[in-house]
């Protein structure tokens, strides 16, 4: 029997503005994997699809090699749906696994996840976003539907809060793999190097550890993937994901971080999420916050995660103020997005794609179009032909070609934003 797992967007996905401007929510990364990686390890052996936006399909297809927006054409297969932004639990993988009938798991109007088996009926992207009976009719299907409690991720500071349990929690996934097995003989760790605890850590065979680090494992795990390099005189607190290629320069890392393949990260970090490509090579904080991939943050560049008063911060997304609950929430920068030196965040900050914010003065515009250029209280557009060829020069730079399906992108979002073709 053919088996899929089909992973879709529901109608929340502007809640995780700005970085799914660019990229679905399951392609946002908690702990050491990005939700979609999370999912696909739990149902190994199954075949991987993905409905999106149909604007991200091309560049999600290119990114990922998956199918994108098209059902799997089997007729007595078994496809097993999961809403991106659900927090997987093993309780419901068994019952996704184990199901001999179509079954919908749902809490209110929210699907969380269901299993189908037989054929389906072609269907497109917005069909997840109407009434589960709705969605079943279009894919030509009856199902028992099971009510529940699951639970989801709803706002980027919910990614954020999560961290430190996700990497805890994808520690003991990632501890059977090839890559991190053989204890630390054939590492490359200097004599001086000082890891505080024999649990909680996993090096990747091909990792350094340079001269006076110390990686503080004894509240939370440490993982240091492939290639990957903790420089001299650099402090790891963990829980911590330090991805494939990252380099970390005199860091002070404090708990809670992850940070996605090949980045540059240097000075104060603490409970933050940087995707993947982004660079944060020099002094400065960044607390509670979530950054997309190739961003660059000047020298100096901090953000504030907590107000004098202690109160809630509250978010603007998409125009809308939103009450995160919580009194700690710093900045959220999406993809390709600049910011020159000495450039000091207020809390909550949600800045767009691609923009260059400077000036040297605090920033206390709380959301910030994408294609802005400017020191966040004057600000104009940057023009779409120059954002492209700086994209162009620093995805080089990592060796990363710019492809067409990234300049549609940049159009798509530019004209969405408002702004027109010159």
């Amino acid at each position: 029997m053919d088996q899929e797992i089909l992973i879709f967007e529901d109608d929340k996905f502007a809640n995780f503005f700005p970085l799914t401007l660019s990229r679905p929510v399951y392609e946002l990364r908690c702990g050491a994997m990005t939700i979609r990686d999370k999912i696909a390890q739990s149902f190994s052996g199954y075949n991987v699809s993905l409905f999106c936006r149909d604007y991200l399909a091309p560049i999600v297809a290119f990114e990922t090699g998956c199918s994108v927006n098209s059902l799997p054409k089997h007729q007595n297969g078994r496809t097993i749906f999961i809403n991106g932004r659900l927090r997987l639990g093993k309780k419901l993988t068994e019952a996704l696994l184990g199901a001999t009938t179509n079954q919908v798991y749902r809490q209110g109007t929210t699907v969380a996840a269901a299993v189908i088996i037989g054929q389906l009926t072609p269907i497109d992207a917005q069909t997840f976003n109407l009434p589960v009976e709705e969605t079943l009719n279009a894919i030509g299907a009856e199902a028992d539907i099971i009510e529940g409690e699951f639970e989801f991720y709803n706002y980027l500071w919910d990614m954020v809060n999560y961290n430190p349990s996700e990497i805890t929690a994808d520690f003991l996934t990632l501890s059977g793999q090839t890559r991190f097995s053989g204890g630390f003989k054939s590492r490359t760790i200097d004599f001086s190097a000082r890891i505080l605890s024999n649990d909680n850590i996993l090096i990747a065979q091909t990792a350094e550890i340079g001269p006076g680090v110390v990686i503080d494992n004894r509240l939370g795990p440490v993982i240091i993937d492939d290639q990957a390099k903790v420089g001299a005189l650099s402090y790891i607190e963990g829980p911590c994901y330090i991805g494939p290629h990252t380099e970390i320069f005199r860091g002070n890392i404090r708990e809670g971080c992850s940070f996605g393949p090949v980045c540059r990260v240097g000075g104060e970090v603490e409970e933050s999420i940087f995707q993947g490509y982004t660079n944060k090579y020099h002094d400065g904080f960044m607390g509670h916050a979530y950054l997309g991939s190739w961003v660059n943050l000047g020298a100096m560049t901090t953000n504030s995660d907590l107000k004098n008063n202690y109160k809630n911060i509250a978010v603007s997304i998409d125009g809308n103020k939103v009450d995160s609950g919580s009194p700690k929430v710093g900045s959220f920068l999406g993809d390709h997005t600049k910011t020159g030196i000495g450039t000091l965040l207020n809390t909550g900050m949600n800045i767009g794609f691609s923009c260059n914010i400077y000036g040297g003065s605090l920033v206390t515009n709380p959301e910030i179009d994408s294609f802005s250029w400017g020191d966040g209280e004057t600000l104009t557009t940057y023009r779409l032909d120059k954002a492209i060829e700086v994209a162009q020069i620093a995805m080089s730079r990592r060796d990363v070609r710019f492809q067409k399906e990234h300049a549609d992108l940049f159009e798509y979002i530019y004209r969405q934003t408002g702004h027109e073709l010159a």
